[in-house]
């Protein structure tokens, strides 16, 4: 079996990770919870969410400010600066931003869509359109690709399809999320595997939620297929607005972990790492749920 010998990590703690939290957090504790992502060594940052739907944007008041913060910080150390964004407009609020990479997301089930009052339909319009503005960089982020919870079918053809879609209107790159973390280890497998005949590896990265406890299992099946680019969350925080009992992603400090165990290269300092999962709980008052940070906290 060959690993990969290096993963990216896109931290998305502060879009994903805080974007249900009940608590709507002081812009200066997000500044320094975000440096302190930055300090542990992340590759990338999703710093948070351009759009006009409030659900997704209650905890996103702020983020021109957060921008403004972030970006100079971001540069000085070498990290991406990412963003979701739903159509042209908030592209555009984007790249006034400063932020020119940004992840326009798209649900392979229907059902799921429509609680984003969306269509497969209008998220290839929006694509279009979005692809056109000149320097941005789009990643087409598939939702529901290993499993819808509103019963509904999501065979990996209809997400291959939408993804040869989505590169042929200019999305550089492509996502694919397990959303409600309905996925499992052979799963995972078994649809990436398909995806691999059809693009190369550095086309590709995962979003792994851990709803039923697989994350890290099907985490170590992408690594096994030779998935180099994942999505994680500071603290395993997060969760889907419009999905029952979704949780959060695979925790960062515990993915970490694993490459480590593994000989896989991440650059992220293990220590600055867990220090920020907790300085976060204790900031904002969250509980420590990832196994990596629980084990520090109580041997502290």
């Amino acid at each position: 079996m060959k690993f990969p010998k290096h993963v990216n990590i896109h931290e998305v703690c502060p879009r994903d990770g805080w974007q249900r939290y009940q608590q709507i957090l002081p812009t200066d504790v997000k500044i320094d919870l975000i440096k302190s992502m930055i300090d542990y060594g992340c590759n990338e940052i999703e710093l948070g969410v351009f759009s006009k739907i409030p659900k997704l944007t209650r905890q996103y008041q702020d983020i021109e400010v957060l921008a403004a913060a972030i970006l100079p910080y971001a540069k000085a150390h070498g990290v991406k600066i990412t963003s979701l964004v739903n159509d042209y407009e908030d592209a555009c609020r984007s790249l006034d931003a400063g932020i020119s990479d940004v992840s326009c997301f798209l649900s392979v089930s229907e059902e799921f869509a429509k609680g984003f009052d969306t269509t497969a339909e209008k998220s290839f319009a929006d694509l279009a359109e979005i692809t056109k503005l000149p320097s941005i960089k789009v990643t087409l982020a598939l939702g529901a690709v290993f499993g819808s919870p509103f019963g509904d079918e999501t065979p990996a053809s209809r997400s291959i399809d939408y993804a040869r879609r989505g590169i042929a209107l200019g999305a550089s790159a492509i996502g694919l999320a397990d959303s409600a973390g309905m996925g499992t280890p052979a799963q995972i497998k078994d649809i990436l595997t398909k995806f691999l005949d059809c693009f190369s590896p550095s086309q590709l990265s995962v979003h792994l939620h851990n709803t039923e406890g697989f994350g890290i299992a099907n985490a170590y099946a992408a690594l096994e297929c030779g998935i180099t680019d994942f999505d994680t969350s500071l603290g395993a925080m997060g969760g889907c607005p419009v999905i029952p009992n979704a949780k959060g992603n695979i925790a960062t400090e515990d993915f970490v972990n694993l490459l480590d165990k593994l000989g896989i290269g991440s650059d992220v300092d293990m220590e600055k790492c867990v220090a920020a999962s907790l300085e976060m709980s204790r900031r904002i008052g969250n509980p420590v749920i990832s196994a990596k940070a629980e084990l520090a906290r109580t041997q502290q």
